[in-house]
């Protein structure tokens, strides 16, 4: 039983000695689409990031939205490796030929791995990201892997 305890309160104490090393970066995501991302950290594990995206579906069709999400950071105990979990909103339109748009809605969340190099201003993650849209073409929209370089700029 001692050493329950023992485990539990270390597992406390690491956790609670969780602290990222930026506060602020930009990057480049790609996967099942193709953006832009900024993570800002505005607690010790909590950030919020932005996504904007473009999806291009057939030569005429894509799809253009913005993303904003609150993500919590885990530290695993190894230097510079957090897992992390979030949920958010997302808008956007969806563009097939000249003549056809549809605005979309949806409810994201969101689950991943972030890499923070030690002695370069970078940040490497990859996440999934799930998607419930409730506006246009409605229901659930799980395809959405993401892999992202950020440059720490603070």
């Amino acid at each position: 039983m001692k050493r329950i305890i023992i485990a539990a309160a270390a597992l406390l104490i690491s956790t609670a000695a969780f602290s990222q090393n930026y506060k602020t970066a930009i990057g480049l995501r790609t996967g099942t689409s193709l953006g832009a991302s900024i993570k800002h950290f505005i607690s010790q594990p909590g950030a919020l990031e932005g996504i904007l995206d473009v999806d291009i579906v057939k030569h005429d069709e894509m799809k253009i939205k913005a993303t904003g999400l609150y993500e919590y950071h885990f530290d695993v105990n190894v230097d510079g490796l957090y897992v992390y979990a979030g949920a958010g909103a997302s808008a956007g339109v969806h563009v097939a030929g000249l003549y056809s748009q549809q605005f979309m809605i949806g409810i994201d969340f969101i689950g991943g791995v972030e890499y923070k190099f030690n002695n370069i201003p970078l940040a490497l993650s990859a996440d999934w990201n799930l998607k419930i849209q409730l506006i246009s073409n409605s229901g659930l929209k799980v395809p959405n892997l993401g892999f992202t370089v950020r440059y720490i700029i603070k």
